[in-house]
C-alpha cells in the first residue's frame, strides 16, 4: 500500500523520496550560507570601512573629553584626522586632548595643517620628540593661530605611525568662547578597529548591528571583470558571464550608486553568484577534493607560544571535503574514534597523495593551569604533540614519536625522510644527531626563549630535526639557538622556514624567512632579516611553476595570520621591493594595525589562485592572558589575486585550516647531502673575501675573525637572568679568533652544530664589523661564503687565483684570556681593574675626580658601562640594538671613550696597560658589555667541559 505523502509519486521509495528531500534541504543550506558569507564581506568591504572612518572621525569633535580615545587611524604613513568648520573664519586658537595613558606618536613629529579649499594645506604648529604628550593634570596642548584664516583644520603624524585623540577644538576671533569644530563633519585617513577594554576572562563584546550595509557592487563587477580576462587568456569561455557582469553594471547606474537598499542586496548577490560561477571555472582547480584540519588556535596569543602544547583547546580533526565544486559537498573526518579530545596541528600530504601527516596532544583540562610546567613529571606524555602518519582513507594510523617533547608541523622530504619541529634542542649546546638521540631514552629540560615566559608559561624553544619515515634516526638539523616555524619543501628540495634572528638586536622584528638543505646544511637567509614590516614570515610555500613564494604577515604578540604575500626574493632579501601585497585591505598585523579580518594557511595553486583560511573576525592581536582567538573564526576560502573571496567550507562552531588538494604531486629533487653523519664533530668554513661587503674598509685592515658562540637559556623567566646591558641579551662565550690572509680569505675549524657568529677585527684586535645573526655547520661540511655582509644576490667576483686560505689546512681556532670562554667581566676586566686602576679609582681616593669612577669589584661593572655619557658603552649598545644592525667601523671599542681614555689621559701615563691586558677589555667592550655569557652554572660547567671535548679544534698550547 502506498502511503498517502507518496501517492504522486508511486515509482519513488520512501528512501529515495528522503534522500532528495534532504539533498535539497542541504542544498538550500548551502546557498544560504554562501550567501550569508557575500553579506559578511560586504559589511567589512572598502565601502563600509570608509563609513566606518566617517562615523571614528566624528568623535574627535563630539565634544566629549572622558579620558578615551575619541578617533583612532591605523598604522600609516602620514595618518590625518581633520574638521570642516563649514566656512572660512579668522582662527585664534587649537585645543589638542590628548587621551590618558596615551603614549601617542612613537618617533614622529605631530603636526596642526590649515586649509581653505581641503586641497592646498599650510603647516601652522609641529611638535617635536619621541612621544608625543600633552596632557598634564587635564589641560590640552594649546596651539595659537594668530588670526590665520582657514576652513579646514588638520592634524597630521608626520611619519609612519597612527593618530589617536580625544578631542579637538578650534575657537575663532570673531566668537573665542565658541568651538567651532563641535559636532561639524570630520573626516580622518583611515579606520582602526580598536582592542576593547575588558577583563581577564570577560568575553569580546557583541559586534555592532543595525549598522547600514553598502553593498560594493561596483567593486564586485570589476573585480569579476579582472578575473574573467585572466581566465579568457588561459581558454575559458567566459562570455556568458561577462554578458550577466555588463548587464549588473547597467542596473547598477539606474540605481545610480552602490547602495544599502534591498535592490541594492539583490543586484550584489547577483554578481556574487556569476564571479562564483567564474571562479569554479578556474583550470587550476581541476581536483575536487581536498584534506583540511578543523581546530581551535591554541589559547596563548603569540607567535612563540601559539604552539605549546599545554595551551592546547580540544575538538576538530583531519577531515576530507568532497565534490567541492558540487552544490552540496561532503565532509568526512577521518579521525573520529581514533583519538581521544585533543588538538590537531600542522597536516602535510604525502608526494604521492597516499599518505597524511599530523601532529596531535590529548587535551587535559588541568594542565593550563599548572604553576610550574617546566617541570615535567607534572604534565601527562600524552600531552604533548606528537607526531602521527595515516593512509588518506583513515586506515593505517600510527605513531611516529614519543615523549616529554612537542613534535609538530612534520613535512615529507622529498627522500622520504620527515623533517619537524621540535622542542629536543633542550639545552646543548651541540646540535646533531646524539643531542636528539638523547631525548628518546630521557626526559630533559627545555630551552627557553630570552624575552618572555616564567614557569606558568614557559616559552620552550622548538627548531629543526629530520628523521626516518618510521620515526627512526632523529637528529636536530638546527642548531640555532632560538625559534624555528613553519617549514615547507621548496621546488629544489630546500627546506624553507621561518626564524626569529634577534641576536644582539631589539626583540619585536625579525621572524624572517631562511632556507636549508634537508641535511642541515647551507642555513641562508632568503627574505626579511633586516625588515621591519611585517614582523613576522610565516607559512611560506613555493608557487608552482613559479620562482615566487607566497607567505603569511603575521604579527608579533598573535598567532601565524594576517595578509597574504606574494614575494619575488630575485629582486632583493630585505624590504617593500620584492613582496606584493595579494590582501592589501588587511594590514600587516601589529606592525600597521590591528585587522578586521585575516588570512592563514596559504595554499598557492598560481601566483594569482590560492586555497587558503580567511576569518571573518578580528584578529587578536595582545599580550598574554587576555581572551585569545576564537575558535571557529576561519573557514577554507579560494582567492584570487583580483580580490574575489569565495567560501569552500565553514564550520561555524570550529575553524577549519590547512587545505591541500587531495591528490598527487611531482616531488621536488633529492638533495646529496654534504653532512659526514657523525664521524666528525667539526666544519670548515672558507672565506674568500671579508672585504665583500665592508665599504670603506680598506684592503688589509681586517686581520683576524673572532668566533662567538651562542648558547640557549635554560632559564624560563622573563629576562632572567639580565646577562647585560639589554634584559633578553644572548649568551656568549668566545672561541678565539682565526687569521684573515691579505687577499681578504679566511678557511678555519669550528666545532659542528654550535650556533656562531664572527666579528671581522683590525691590527689592534678590535671589532670592524659585526654579524647580527648567526651561523652553524654541520659534521663534515664546509660552508663558503663570498665576505662579510656581502649582498646575498651578488654573485662571488671571478677569482683570478685560489683564495690564500684555501691553499692551506684550515687554521684551528686560537682562545682568547681567561673569562672569554665562558664569559664573566668579573674574571675577563676585573683583574686588570683591580690590578692596575682601583689604586686610584675607589671611594678616598686622592684625586676625587678620579674616584668617582669606582673600578672596585662591586662598581666596577657598572662604571665603564656608563662612562661617558651619552657616549657611553651604555648607550652605544641600545643604540645598536635599537638600529638592528652594524656599521663597519663603528663598533663598540672604536666608537665609545672608553679605550681613548685609558690611551690618553694624563693621569693614566704611569698606567699604561699591555697588549694583553688591553685585549680582554676591547674582548668585553666588542661583544656588547655583558657582566655574564652563561644562563645558569650548569650551563657555565658544560661550557668548561667542551672546551676540554673540543681540544683538537685549538691551537696547541692554548687548549
Amino acid at each position: 500500500m502506498l502511503r498517502p505523502w507518496n501517492r504522486r509519486f508511486p515509482f519513488v521509495s520512501a528512501a529515495v523520496l528522503a534522500a532528495s528531500i534532504a539533498a535539497a534541504a542541504a542544498q538550500t543550506d548551502r546557498t544560504r550560507q554562501i550567501e550569508e558569507d557575500w553579506l559578511v564581506q560586504a559589511r567589512l568591504s572598502a565601502e563600509n570601512q570608509r563609513a566606518l572612518a566617517r562615523l571614528d572621525a566624528a568623535a574627535g569633535c563630539d565634544g566629549i573629553k572622558d579620558g578615551a580615545p575619541g578617533f583612532q587611524t591605523a598604522v600609516e604613513v602620514l595618518p590625518w584626522w581633520q574638521v570642516d568648520l563649514g566656512t572660512v573664519h579668522e582662527l585664534d586658537r587649537a585645543l589638542v586632548w590628548n587621551p590618558r595613558a596615551n603614549t601617542g606618536s612613537r618617533g614622529c613629529a605631530f603636526m596642526v595643517l590649515l586649509s581653505s579649499d581641503g586641497q592646498r594645506w599650510r603647516r601652522v604648529f609641529r611638535e617635536e620628540g619621541s612621544i608625543f604628550r600633552t596632557v598634564k593634570r587635564g589641560q590640552p596642548l594649546e596651539i595659537p593661530l594668530k588670526g590665520q584664516q582657514a576652513r579646514f583644520v588638520r592634524t597630521q603624524i608626520d611619519g609612519r605611525d597612527r593618530i589617536r585623540l580625544e578631542e579637538v577644538e578650534v575657537y575663532g576671533r570673531a566668537e573665542p568662547n565658541r568651538n567651532l569644530a563641535l559636532r561639524r563633519r570630520a573626516a580622518q585617513s583611515s579606520h582602526q578597529q580598536r582592542r576593547p577594554a575588558r577583563k581577564r576572562g570577560e568575553p569580546p563584546p557583541p559586534e555592532p548591528s543595525g549598522r547600514t550595509v553598502y553593498y560594493p557592487i561596483r567593486e564586485a563587477v570589476d573585480r569579476g571583470r579582472q578575473l574573467a580576462k585572466r581566465l579568457r587568456g588561459a581558454g575559458v569561455d567566459t562570455a556568458a558571464r561577462e554578458r550577466e557582469l555588463v548587464a549588473a553594471a547597467g542596473r547598477l547606474a539606474k540605481l545610480q550608486a552602490d547602495g544599502a537598499t534591498e535592490a541594492h542586496k539583490e543586484l550584489y548577490l547577483a554578481v556574487r553568484r556569476t564571479v562564483r560561477k567564474l571562479v569554479f571555472a578556474d583550470p587550476l582547480l581541476d581536483f575536487d577534493r581536498l584534506v583540511f584540519l578543523k581546530r581551535q588556535p591554541n589559547l596563548m596569543t603569540t607567535m612563540s607560544l601559539q604552539y605549546h602544547s599545554w595551551w592546547a583547546r580540544p575538538g576538530g580533526g583531519v577531515c576530507v571535503l568532497e565534490g567541492l565544486k558540487t552544490a552540496s559537498p561532503r565532509v568526512r573526518c577521518l579521525t573520529d574514534g581514533k583519538f581521544p579530545e585533543g588538538n590537531f596541528l600542522g597536516l602535510d600530504l604525502s608526494w604521492d597523495g597516499k599518505r597524511l601527516l599530523l601532529a596531535f596532544c590529548k587535551t587535559y583540562e588541568h594542565i593550563a593551569a599548572i604553576k610550574d610546567k617546566t617541570v615535567k613529571a607534572n604534565l601527562p606524555e600524552d600531552s604533548f604533540y606528537d607526531l602521527y602518519e595515516m593512509n588518506v582513507d583513515g586506515t593505517g594510523l600510527r605513531q611516529l614519536t614519543r615523549g616529554r617533547y612537542d613534535d609538530f608541523h612534520g613535512r615529507y622530504l622529498p627522500d622520504g625522510r620527515i623533517v619537524f619541529l621540535s622542542t629536543r634542542r633542550s639545552r646543548f649546546v651541540q646540535l646533531g644527531a646524539a643531542s636528539a638521540q638523547a631525548t628518546l631514552t630521557a626526559t630533559l629540560p627545555d630551552s627557553y626563549v630570552r624575552c618572555g615566559g616564567g614557569p606558568f608559561i614557559p616559552a620552550s624553544v622548538y627548531c629543526l630535526h629530520v628523521m626516518d619515515g618510521d620515526g627512526r634516526d632523529m637528529r636536530a638539523i638546527s642548531a640555532f639557538e632560538s625559534f624555528e616555524w613553519t617549514p615547507s619543501i621548496a621546488d629544489d628540495g630546500r627546506i624553507l622556514y621561518a626564524r626569529w634572528d634577534y641576536v644582539d638586536r631589539r626583540a619585536i622584528t625579525h621572524m624572517s624567512l631562511w632556507s636549508t638543505n634537508p641535511d642541515g646544511t647551507n642555513p641562508q637567509i632568503v627574505f626579511g632579516n633586516f625588515t621591519r614590516n611585517p614582523h613576522c614570515v610565516f607559512e611560506a610555500r613555493q608557487v608552482p611553476n613559479s620562482h615566487k613564494f607566497v607567505f603569511t604577515a603575521s604579527a608579533h604578540h598573535s598567532i601565524a595570520a594576517g595578509s597574504l604575500v606574494l614575494l619575488d626574493a630575485d629582486k632583493d632579501v630585505d624590504g617593500d621591493g620584492p613582496i606584493t601585497r595579494l590582501t592589501p585591505e588587511v594590514c600587516f598585523p601589529e606592525s600597521e594595525g590591528f585587522p578586521l579580518t585575516y588570512y592563514a594557511s596559504p595554499w598557492p595553486l598560481s601566483e594569482r589562485l590560492y586555497l587558503c583560511a580567511w576569518s571573518d573576525k578580528p584578529l587578536v592581536v595582545t599580550s598574554n592572558f587576555r581572551p585569545p582567538n576564537p575558535g571557529n573564526a576561519t573557514g577554507l576560502y579560494v582567492y584570487d589575486a583580483a580580490g574575489v573571496l569565495e567560501l569552500l567550507h565553514r564550520d561555524a562552531a570550529i575553524s577549519s585550516c590547512d587545505p591541500i588538494p587531495l591528490r598527487p604531486r611531482p616531488a621536488p629533487p633529492v638533495l646529496v647531502g654534504a653532512a659526514k653523519g657523525d664521524a666528525a664533530q667539526e666544519g670548515r668554513f672558507l672565506l674568500t673575501d671579508v672585504y665583500a661587503g665592508l665599504p670603506g674598509v680598506a684592503r688589509g685592515t681586517v686581520r683576524s675573525l673572532r668566533i662567538v658562540a651562542v648558547p640557549g637559556k635554560t632559564y624560563p623567566c622573563m629576562n632572567v637572568p639580565n646577562l647585560g646591558v639589554c634584559a633578553y641579551d644572548a649568551g656568549k662565550f668566545v672561541l678565539g679568533t682565526v687569521p684573515v690572509e691579505a687577499d681578504g680569505s679566511a678557511h678555519f675549524l669550528v666545532p659542528a652544530g654550535v650556533c656562531v657568529w664572527f666579528q671581522a677585527l683590525g691590527a689592534d684586535g678590535r671589532a670592524i664589523q659585526t654579524m647580527r645573526s648567526a651561523t652553524y655547520v654541520q659534521p663534515g661540511q664546509t660552508l663558503s661564503c663570498a665576505g662579510c655582509h656581502e649582498r646575498r644576490l651578488d654573485a662571488p667576483a671571478m677569482m683570478k687565483a685560489v683564495p690564500l686560505a684555501a691553499r692551506r689546512e684550515p687554521s684551528k681556532i686560537a682562545p682568547g684570556p681567561e673569562g672569554s670562554w665562558p664569559l664573566r667581566f668579573d674574571t675577563l676586566v676585573q683583574p686588570v681593574l683591580t690590578k692596575r686602576c682601583v689604586a686610584c679609582h675607589k671611594p678616598g681616593g686622592n684625586d676625587k675626580a678620579v674616584a668617582k669612577v669606582d673600578l672596585t669589584p662591586e662598581k666596577a661593572y657598572k662604571s665603564l658601562l656608563h662612562y661617558g655619557g651619552e657616549l657611553s658603552l651604555h648607550h652605544h649598545v641600545l643604540l645598536r640594538n635599537e638600529e638592528r644592525r652594524s656599521v663597519a667601523g663603528q663598533c663598540a671599542a672604536t666608537r665609545t671613550p672608553l679605550l681613548k681614555a685609558i690611551r690618553t689621559v694624563k693621569a693614566h701615563e704611569r698606567v699604561r696597560l699591555g697588549a694583553g691586558e688591553m685585549q680582554r677589555l676591547i674582548i668585553w667592550m666588542d661583544t656588547y658589555a655583558q657582566r655574564l655569557g652563561s644562563f645558569s652554572d650548569e650551563q657555565e660547567e658544560q661550557l668548561i667541559a667542551l672546551r676540554k671535548k673540543w681540544a683538537d679544534l685549538l691551537e696547541e698550547g692554548q687548549r
